[in-house]
């Protein structure tokens, strides 16, 4: 079984057929039931907490397995084969209302930098007001997302996400490919990865901290071109949401099939 997380892209936004989302493609060419807990809008923070909820569980991993393009059960204590994870956007983040208990994305309706100061979010950058927020609620996280954190340290912890996610997998004995989503944010904020951080308290020290090398040499999928940049490239076609359609769904299954075949992980299926 072929587990897939991440966010709208490995949802299928905009595709109609579920046989035409890259997901079903890869799984149905190896001839396995899949099973995905992405979601639209879906942050790094939130893959890596669901990653680790559904490996880490005591009553094992459960939800909707696909097993064929039509058919699809629920299912429980669900054996993972290979995990696929297509790391969102690093700007997105999630938080929890406590008078619901539920999980929501921090979603950015508009998201725009000064122009004098690139890691600065202008003050007409907008958070999406959910249902069930109040408004000290959606001030509160608004101004978190915008006057807080900032790409360079968004992207640091959307790398820790990655590194954990990949350790506890490795430590379930799963094997796995990591993808990114997009490499707008990410390339203009990578290098000032290796720029001195401190460490405050009473006082305040030169802290360790990964080079940008050490990240690469962990995560060596940040250096590979990210799924939209690479349809972007190939110019498919693309829908009002900004998502690829069918052929682009094609071409990152193809991207992925050939990964797999390459990596000899078309092995664990047999």
């Amino acid at each position: 079984m072929i587990y897939w997380n991440g966010c709208s892209f490995v949802q299928g936004m905009e595709i109609k057929r579920r046989q035409d989302q890259f997901p079903s493609l890869v799984s149905a060419h190896f001839g396995q039931p899949w099973l995905r807990h992405s979601k639209v809008g879906g942050s790094n923070d939130r893959i890596s907490r669901v990653v680790i909820d559904d490996i880490c569980s005591e009553n094992g991993l459960a939800g909707e397995v696909n097993l064929d393009s039509e058919l699809y059960i629920q299912k429980e204590n669900v054996k993972i084969k290979l995990a696929i994870i297509l790391w969102s956007g690093i700007n997105r983040f999630e938080y929890v209302n406590p008078t619901t208990n539920t999980w929501r994305q921090a979603a950015w309706m508009h998201h725009r930098m000064e122009p004098k100061h690139p890691f600065k979010l202008s003050h007409n950058s907008r958070m999406f007001f959910h249902q069930d927020m109040d408004r000290k609620m959606h001030a509160g996280v608004e101004n978190y997302g915008r006057n807080v954190r900032y790409p360079v340290y968004n992207l640091r912890w959307s790398m820790q996400y990655m590194l954990s996610v990949k350790y506890i997998l490795k430590a379930h004995g799963i094997p796995y490919l990591f993808y990114n989503l997009s490499d707008g944010q990410i390339k203009p904020a990578l290098k000032y990865i290796d720029k001195p951080h401190w460490e405050g308290a009473n006082v305040t020290w030169q802290q360790n901290t990964m080079k940008l090398d050490d990240w690469y040499r962990e995560l060596p999928h940040m250096k590979e071109e990210a799924f939209y940049d690479m349809c972007k490239r190939h110019k498919v076609p693309f829908g009002p949401k900004d998502h690829p359609l069918e052929e682009g769904n094609r071409l990152m299954a193809d991207r992925i099939i050939k990964d797999i075949y390459d990596k000899k992980l078309d092995k664990v299926f047999s």
